[in-house]
């Protein structure tokens, strides 16, 4: 495979392959189980494809940002997963671009913390979720796709109702107005 040529959208993993092959028969009989990643490449044997991505990331002089979303992983681990399942994650992570997604969850946190100047120019909102009603940022496009009118709180993390804190305060200011004789 040639590694000059491949760029992220060619190994982003779409999803994991299993195969469980055999030889022999009877007692004889041996598995030998596989697990691959499906790409548009096509299938390629897990380990093989963690060394394609991280030579990939070194090539693009993205170590570092490798580094950061390792780290953040590994503090957002609430299942207790191996250090090498936390690494293979933060390589799909980095692979997918996650970290560029304002609909990705972590958005705004993550980029805040590692890459502030991507926020310059995102869309963020000030919202207030029902869980919490505390003012938390979140991006438009996480307010304009959000599900049954419900969006991750920016502060807890938990699906709940929500309002925008600049459309409420629009809101009571145009009722004000109307109320002010002429």
């Amino acid at each position: 495979m040639d590694l000059t040529s491949i760029d992220f959208p060619d190994i982003r993993w779409l999803h994991g392959v299993f195969y469980c092959n055999s030889s022999g028969s009877g007692r004889d009989k041996k598995y030998h189980p596989w697990s691959g990643v499906k790409t548009d490449l096509g299938e390629i044997e897990e380990k093989a494809w963690c060394q394609i991505a991280e030579a990939l990331i070194n090539r693009k002089g993205e170590s570092a940002l490798l580094k950061s979303l390792i780290e953040w992983e590994t503090n957002h681990n609430y299942a207790h997963a191996s250090k090498e399942v936390v690494r293979k994650e933060a390589l799909q992570l980095h692979v997918a671009r996650l970290f560029d997604n304002p609909l990705w969850v972590h958005f705004v946190p993550f980029n805040r913390q590692y890459r502030p100047e991507v926020l310059e120019t995102a869309h963020l909102v000030t919202v207030v979720n029902e869980c919490c009603n505390t003012p938390g940022e979140v991006t438009q496009e996480q307010v304009d796709q959000s599900a049954n009118g419900m969006i991750a709180c920016p502060c807890c993390g938990r699906w709940s109702p929500f309002h925008c804190v600049e459309q409420a305060e629009n809101e009571e200011n145009k009722l004000g107005m109307e109320m002010i004789p002429q």
